[in-house]
């Protein structure tokens, strides 16, 4: 599904814009970036010793693999939901004037998959 849906986000994005395709499947357009990301199913400290809570991610190429980074901003449209792991398809906008975490805007495009945690 994930190849037919990719397929069709690539196709629409060629229609109205420049891109290029990354190694790892992500699309990169003068739009912004469509790429494939998966959420943990509980959400960790944004600072170490911080109050506030963040997703914790894997992008692309690194789904499966070990390692988890800490997405600071907050996914437009989804409606996250505690003990589920998610594997989901984002549209990432860089936003003009805007630095650090700030400077990209994460917007959901379609949620694959939702399993609840074990």
């Amino acid at each position: 599904m994930f190849k037919v849906l990719f397929i069709t986000l690539s196709l629409a994005a060629t229609a109205f814009h420049s891109e290029a395709k990354n190694s790892d499947g992500t699309v990169y357009s003068d739009a912004g970036e469509i790429s494939k990301m998966r959420i943990q199913a509980h959400r960790v400290a944004c600072q170490p010793g911080g109050a506030a809570n963040c997703f914790s991610v894997q992008k692309g190429a690194t789904i499966g693999m070990d390692s988890w980074e800490v997405l600071q901003q907050p996914i437009e449209g989804f409606d996250y939901e505690e003990g589920y792991t998610y594997d989901v398809i984002v549209k990432v906008d860089a936003q003009p004037g805007k630095t650090g975490a700030e400077r990209f805007k994460y917007t959901l495009v379609e949620i694959i998959s939702k399993v609840k945690e074990a």
